[in-house]
């Protein structure tokens, strides 16, 4: 026995090497035998290393097999050499630390084209007692076929449907880290198939006699249903069934793509006719939205008109914050049909600060008085029952649900109706149970609607040439808003004589120590004074707003009107020169995605640190994600609010 001049492909040899068998082969050609390579487990069995297998092999062949066997194994051998691929069993005596150790295992030829012969050998010991025996054996033979099967993952299971092997592609699928996880447990124990009678009733048909070739079926991986193909075959000890040698392979992109391709076809099928149905809906939810955008639009357009008129300061200043408080509810109802879905899923948060019931009571009565007064509709806001006027909530989700409310009750009234709006609190233990009520004479709410009335596109069929259209996303809106405030909207109407929305919702009382939250008016913006900022923006106006919020603060503001300017200004401008930078997300040549990147990859310590907040009209989260993998630090929307800009520069500043 020499070196072996036959040379085993290197990935086969380490896959062959992990097996948990002992298995050795070797190169059979004119009479002599080399050795090849073995598995770990062999070696473990010979209680020598790998690196030390090969020599011993090569110093020690007399002593290493019985000399009572070794005619037995040659004879075997050329027998091999004539039917290749055959399975032949053997049992033999090896030298183990000086003395001999009974074999047995099975042992397969395969012919190669230098005329050679590939023997595997498989082998275990089995000198222990019985039981130790008899699980060895049928481990053994289950082992062999591990040889016959091409497929990667591989596992064999006992009579019982019990798990007795698997090979490292298997444990690599399911991620574990070794064998003992699931051996001497079925599929129902590891609990990977949402259905397990199916491969169930598969393996006891396996079990008597049956083999399975290629069978569809699903398990669950790392949380994922995979698709897979399973292939199975009893394993036989003579004419006894002692278990089953199993594979399968992982389907599941090739095997969506057919579903996806057989879904396709389908869907082509009926999609004209979605197509022209989307398009209607489409067309209805534009024209209720456009009605809805009105509402707030018609405020901001008359003040603007009246404000131009006045000649006193205080008064435009006046028709000024009415036209901001429009707009806000304005930008508000356009953020809410864009997060429609972020509603139903339930993912808009919450943002609490102090705020004052009766300031909402009055910037309430400024969106709602114009459209009442324009249909001559009564219009009452009845604040008495605030017993705590400081309350902790979203100023803007209780403003809206009391507008959209307000706003419905005065679209659905007749002209000479009234329409009001009162309040009443319970407080106790620091919580005030608010209960505001929305009532009018209108034409009421038909008992058939109503258990429609908070559904997402709901619309009522009443006639839009007299009361109007809506986005139907209004109350239903609403009444989440209401139920993330621990509350809830209910109504009761009758048609033709008006309808009664109840809402509650569950504030915290503001006490004494409210101060020292952020609120508003109350944080001092002088810190920023005097600070430099990059500012990158295209737009002509947008740069003059920009330009004029921060200058009124008195911050410095170099401005650039694309990316690539502002990475040139930050890469020629001495280290610290800017405390931060302003960064819009669409601009020509580079966006701010883009530009961010090349100002973190400058090798100076500032573009290491320095804050970059976005600026962009996108408010969808994976713009929002995208900007902070980009490198920027924070993301502001437009159009900018004053308050959030100097805050956020404050805090990101550590001012």
């Amino acid at each position: 026995m020499g070196h072996s001049k036959y040379q085993m492909p290197a990935q086969v040899r380490a896959e062959l090497q992990q097996l948990p068998l002992c298995l050795a082969v070797y190169h059979y050609k004119n009479g002599e035998y080399e050795f090849v390579m073995c598995s770990d487990q062999f070696c473990k069995a010979l209680e020598l290393d790998q690196d030390m297998i090969e020599e011993y092999l090569l110093n020690h062949t007399d002593v290493f097999f019985h000399p009572d066997d070794r005619a037995t194994l040659h004879s075997r051998v050329i027998e091999m050499a004539r039917h290749p691929g055959a399975v032949y069993p053997f049992r033999m005596r090896l030298a183990v630390r000086g003395t001999y150790k009974w074999f047995n295992g099975n042992m397969r030829g395969r012919l190669l084209e230098d005329g050679g012969l590939l023997v595997y050998v498989c082998t275990m010991d089995i000198t222990e007692d019985h039981n130790r025996h008899r699980r060895d054996k049928v481990k053994d033979i289950l082992m062999s076929r591990v040889l016959d099967t091409t497929q990667n993952c591989m596992f064999w299971k006992d009579t019982n449907r019990r798990f007795v092997g698997v090979n490292q592609a298997f444990l690599d699928f399911y991620g574990f880290p070794s064998e003992d996880v699931l051996v001497g447990k079925t599929d129902e124990d590891m609990g990977w198939h949402l259905d397990p009678e199916p491969f169930k009733q598969d393996e006891l048909r396996v079990l008597q006699g049956e083999s399975t070739y290629m069978v569809h079926g699903q398990c669950l991986v790392h949380g994922e249903n995979r698709d897979i193909l399973a292939s199975k075959t009893p394993a036989w000890d003579g004419d006894t069934i002692i278990g089953f040698v199993g594979s399968f392979m992982d389907v599941t992109e090739s095997y969506r793509q057919q579903q996806q391709i057989r879904e396709l076809s389908r869907e082509l099928e009926l999609s004209l006719d979605k197509e022209r149905q989307l398009n209607v809906e489409m067309n209805h939810f534009l024209s209720r939205l456009s009605h809805e955008l009105r509402t707030p639009m018609n405020a901001v357009i008359g003040l603007s008109t009246l404000g131009m008129e006045q000649d006193s300061l205080e008064d435009a200043r006046n028709y000024l914050d009415k036209i901001r408080i429009s707009g806000n509810y304005l930008l508000q109802i356009i953020n809410e049909v864009l997060e429609m879905n972020k509603v139903e899923a339930g993912d808009i948060q919450l943002n609490l600060e102090p705020v004052s019931l009766l300031k909402i009571f009055g910037e309430i009565h400024t969106i709602i008085d114009p459209l009442a007064a324009e249909k001559g509709i009564s219009l009452v806001l009845d604040p008495r029952g605030i017993q705590q006027d400081m309350v902790l909530c979203d100023k803007m989700r209780v403003e809206q649900i009391l507008v959209n409310l307000l706003n419905n009750a005065v679209k659905f009234t007749e002209r000479g109706g009234h329409v009001s709006l009162r309040v009443y609190q319970h407080v106790e233990r620091g919580i005030a149970d608010t209960f505001f009520t929305v009532e009018d004479n209108g034409c009421g709410i038909s008992p058939l609607f109503l258990p429609k009335l908070f559904h997402p596109f709901a619309q009522e069929n009443k006639n839009p040439s007299k009361y109007g259209s809506g986005t139907g996303l209004g109350l239903t809106i609403s009444r989440t808003f209401a139920r993330m405030m621990d509350g809830d909207i209910t109504v009761e109407s009758r048609d033709g004589e008006g309808s009664i929305f109840r809402v509650l919702v569950r504030l915290e009382v503001c006490g004494e120590n409210t101060a020292a939250l952020p609120a508003g008016d109350s944080v001092s913006y002088e810190a920023l004074r005097g600070i430099r900022v990059l500012l990158a923006e295209d737009n002509l106006i947008n740069q003059e707003v920009a330009l004029g919020i921060l200058g009124r603060v008195g911050i410095h503001a170099d401005l650039v009107s694309d990316g690539i300017s502002a990475v040139h200004l930050i890469e020629n401008s001495p280290p610290g020169s800017y405390s931060a930078i302003l960064m819009d997300i669409q601009m020509p040549y580079m966006n701010g995605f883009e530009s961010t990147k090349k100002i973190r990859e400058i090798d100076r310590e500032d573009t290491r640190t320095i804050p970059i907040i976005a600026m962009s009209a996108d408010i969808f989260e994976q713009s929002v994600d995208k900007a902070a993998k980009s490198g920027m630090t924070g993301y502001l929307t437009k159009p900018l609010d004053m308050d959030v800009l100097y805050k956020e520069l404050l805090r990101q500043i550590g001012l």
